[in-house]
């Protein structure tokens, strides 16, 4: 039997298995290489909070948070931004809480997705101010909530759509379409 007889093929392979990296991928060579020259004062758009709602929302839980901690590692890799591992853990909290929607109603619309991806962006740079004052290296509060978090926030809201219409995109089956009988 040679090897191109045994190969899988791609139909049937689940689309999850594939989309969800390819997706993670894009989205982290966007936010690692063209997202920091997009900036409003201190504040970056964020797609990977929109991209690990999407995933927690259409995959579950557990895909969620498995996709946060890869992308926020991947980010503290990537980009030399200080305490590793940080990012990671508000990411995979953020993945987790985005799949405890998994299979609601809501989680099929657009809005609720935006509004949690707008959260979960400003909740990130929360956190990260928070960990970062403590090491004593970051602004006070009210330049962390002025001048990095409310411009993040605004920024994500506004790339935020695109990103969470492509995921649905890869991530939710389609229906096969009916064969139409001659």
């Amino acid at each position: 039997m040679s090897a191109a007889s045994r190969a899988i093929p791609i139909d049937s392979v689940p689309r999850s298995v594939w989309a969800i990296p390819l997706l993670l991928g894009v989205v982290l060579l966007l936010e690692v290489t063209v997202m920091p020259f997009i900036g409003i004062l201190n504040g970056v758009p964020d797609l990977l909070a929109p991209t690990v709602v999407a995933i927690g929302m259409l995959r579950g839980p557990l895909s969620g948070a498995v996709a946060g901690m890869v992308g926020g590692l991947f980010i503290e890799l990537a980009s030399p931004i200080g305490t590793l591992g940080v990012l990671a853990l508000l990411y995979l909290c953020v993945g987790a809480l985005a799949g405890r929607y998994h299979e609601r109603e809501e989680s099929m619309g657009l809005v609720v997705p935006i509004v949690f991806s707008i959260a979960a962006a400003g909740a990130v740079e929360l956190g990260y101010g928070v960990v970062q004052a403590l090491l004593g290296n970051g602004l006070g509060p009210a330049d962390l909530v002025g001048q990095v978090i409310l411009p993040s926030m605004a920024l994500t809201a506004l790339l935020s759509p695109p990103v969470l219409l492509a995921a649905r995109y890869l991530l939710v089956p389609r229906e096969p379409k009916p064969e139409a009988s001659a």
